[in-house]
């Protein structure tokens, strides 16, 4: 699809969450303009046009005005991943090498059991049970061929089998096939025959190709990737489809741009073939923002927490580069082999529920959502959550909710709490909603100390942001066992994600396995040539978009290897320069110093063999960026330290009762300060000072948490 240039005009970006759906809308003038909606998850396109709706109403233009002179909208969304979840995909094929048929059912061994889920849920061995597979065994095909490891043919493509599969699909109505080859990643011709096969045969019928969705090695991962692509296929495109065409139907005349897990965004005419990407694209887009806020600050580590109504999620970016991973796990037993922002993720949100086996009070992580939600909303809901737990504890104003849209309902926040956690555990609601509060921040500081840990990184060398709606009325607590340098909340934290989707830049990612010893003869040509072919690839797919010459001029490549020790079986990804100029060099540095910040410099062995197992390139056009807004600064005797508009009685186990100061967020300029504890009452979300803290306000409205002295 054609792309045309975009120059000036409003840039949208919106992310779909499970209980919000979050929309940023920057000005011509830089100004961003934030507002939110409730999910809709019949139907997810309503809640985005809803909150457009609502951040057009705060500017005072239609929604028809706004995507009228819109040059970029940018979505991240939560389709796929709830597709996947909820096993509400399409009905998907696979056609394989005759005798691994039973590859997705054998997975490997316990993984397909007791990975991508909750750790409180791996351990439940009784209730527990393996995942139906994405493919049916009747849909599972095996053909007759074989490649070697090196990509030569041992036994040629036997067409007939293929005609008999594309039968067998069109019977059961099959929309979408993936397509998985033994070593097709070293050689794709069999792969792409048996597509030709299989559209001349089937009509309409999406297929996935290995080669082209995951070319890399791993047998089961590979499969798992191109399965889980061509499960999401159809209704990625179904959605998208509908979103593009009602939007321009209103008036916006580029193309939207969706989300990927890589922090970038591809275009609708990718999504067939790059719909895996998709997943857990909105939660990425904070990260995007959080690089950029740093760039303004002036800091390279951050950690990013991100807590919703859902999920508590964690990201690092260390030395300003986003932490990633090259295999995640997306569902339960599904891992897919796509190089992903690595976010780790808790069900620790404002609507998750607290419960009781009868001895212990627990959180999480099944979540109320947005329908009915807690039980403070009023919709319906009986189960306590956290959002009642703050409500009950003063933290929360039940006439300020979502920009006083909402009014809670504090007596239901406490029957709740009562009828299902207080009376069978004996306590006082008080006390079971200090408990919830203790408890869910307990797991996310957790959290955050075993993300950094595990990276071989120091949590003190870090500064944090905390985000999402709920994230600013917990921060200070989760982040003062971690001694962080800095807890800062954005002016746009409640939509931060949304925010990363509109500065998000253009971004492709292609990766292929050919494992070379670095130190055999020819290494360093042969490394060179295989980035070269993927530089041409990736020019050629800019050019195609309409975002780059035939030159590739204006797009910035990026080159990454996965690399190991010969004899180990897991890598780590370094990046390289895109010289190939004492690339057997650059490699050895790299992957030592990223070893070592891993393991400790005296684990590198001495004269240590270096394999190169998979080739990474990321091609991107960097998106315009208005320069950050200053705010104004405070200024005669009123400047420094502020006092309260009002005080409210708040209460938690950490910092004991308190007569808590209220502040108006919206009222806040450079430079003051707000001693603890206190609450900052914004539109968007509440900010909790503890008692002992301060905070202040810096020249671009975020408001700096100091965890690390007591406030004077």
């Amino acid at each position: 699809m054609s792309a045309p240039r975009p120059a000036g005009g409003y840039v949208v970006g919106i992310d779909t969450g499970g209980t919000f759906t979050d929309c940023v809308v920057i000005d011509a003038a830089g100004v961003v303009h934030i507002d939110k909606a409730f999910s809709t998850p019949h139907d997810p396109s309503v809640g985005a046009r809803d909150a457009l709706r609502n951040v057009a109403a705060r500017i005072g233009v239609s929604d028809a005005e706004i995507l009228a002179g819109c040059v970029r909208f940018a979505h991240g969304t939560t389709v796929g991943t709830n597709a996947l979840i909820q096993r509400t995909g399409t009905t998907v094929g696979l056609v394989t090498t005759r005798g691994f048929e039973d590859t997705m059912i054998i997975s490997r061994g316990p993984m397909g059991r007791n990975t991508g889920i909750p750790l409180e849920r791996a351990l439940d061995f009784v209730r527990n049970e393996k995942p139906a597979p994405y493919v049916e065994r009747r849909l599972t095909f095996g053909v007759g061929e074989r490649m070697d490891l090196d990509g030569e043919v041992v036994a040629p493509l036997r067409e007939a089998d293929v005609a008999a599969a594309a039968e067998a699909l069109r019977a059961a109505g099959a929309d979408s096939v993936a397509v998985s080859l033994l070593w097709s990643f070293r050689n794709p011709a069999h792969e792409e025959r048996v597509r030709e096969l299989l559209q001349a045969a089937v009509p309409g019928l999406q297929i996935s190709l290995s080669s082209e969705v995951s070319p890399v090695s791993g047998e089961y991962e590979r499969t798992m990737t191109t399965v889980v692509n061509a499960y999401l296929a159809p209704v990625m495109t179904r959605y998208i489809t509908q979103l593009a065409e009602g939007l321009a139907a209103d008036g916006l005349r580029y193309p939207v741009q969706l989300m990927t897990c890589a922090g970038g965004t591809i275009f609708p005419g990718d999504v067939a073939r790059r719909a895996v990407s998709l997943i857990n694209g909105g939660p990425v887009g904070g990260l995007v923002a959080a690089r950029e806020l740093g760039v303004t600050l002036g800091f390279e580590n951050v950690i990013t927490t991100d807590m919703g109504g859902t999920s508590f999620d964690v990201g690092l970016i260390h030395r300003g580069v986003v932490r990633t991973e090259a295999s995640t796990f997306v569902s339960q037993g599904a891992p897919v082999q796509l190089e992903a922002a690595k976010v780790v993720a808790i069900g620790a949100g404002g609507g998750s529920i607290a419960w009781t086996d009868g001895e212990r009070l627990l959180v999480g992580p099944n979540s109320a959502s947005s329908r009915p939600g807690p039980a403070c909303y009023g919709h319906g809901g009986t189960e306590p959550t956290v959002t009642d737990a703050l409500v009950v504890l003063g933290l929360l104003d039940p006439a300020a909710f979502f920009g006083g849209r909402t009014r809670l309902r504090v007596d239901l926040a406490e029957d709740a709490i009562r009828a299902r956690l207080a009376e069978p555990l004996g306590l006082d609601v008080r006390t079971a909603a200090a408990g919830i509060y203790e408890i869910v921040t307990a797991r996310m500081s957790d959290l955050v100390r075993q993300t950094t840990v595990s990276e071989g990184l120091d949590p003190r060398e870090f500064t944090l942001l905390a985000y999402g709606g709920a994230a600013p009325l917990h921060a200070a607590a989760y982040s003062e066992p971690l001694h962080v340098r800095d807890v800062i909340v954005p002016p746009t934290s409640s939509v931060f994600s949304a925010l990363g989707c509109a500065l998000s830049d253009i971004r492709y990612t292609y990766a292929r396995s050919s494992p070379l010893r670095l130190e055999a003869a020819g290494a360093e040509a042969t490394a060179a040539a295989i980035f070269a072919d993927l530089e041409r690839r990736a020019v050629a797919d800019m050019a195609a978009s309409g975002h780059a010459g035939a030159d590739g001029a204006g797009v910035t490549l990026r080159r990454r290897l996965d690399v190991r020790y010969a004899g180990q079986m897991s890598e780590l990804t370094i990046e390289v320069s895109g010289s190939d100029e004492d690339l057997a060099g650059q490699v050895r540095r790299a992957f030592e110093a990223e070893y070592a910040i891993r393991f400790g410099s005296m684990t590198i062995p001495r004269k240590g063999r270096i394999e190169l197992i998979t080739f990474r390139l990321e091609a991107l056009v960097p998106a315009a960026r208005p320069p950050a807004a200053t705010i104004a600064t405070r200024a005669g005797s009123g400047a420094g330290a502020l006092a309260p508009q009002t005080t409210r009685r708040i209460f938690t186990r950490q910092y004991g009762e308190a007569e808590a100061g209220i502040f108006d967020g919206a009222g806040l300029l450079a430079g003051d300060r707000v001693a603890g504890p206190a609450l900052i009452s914004r539109a968007d979300t509440t900010i909790f000072i503890p008692t002992g803290h301060r905070a202040e306000v810096d020249a671009f409205g975020n408001v700096h948490i100091d965890v690390r002295r007591s406030a004077s």
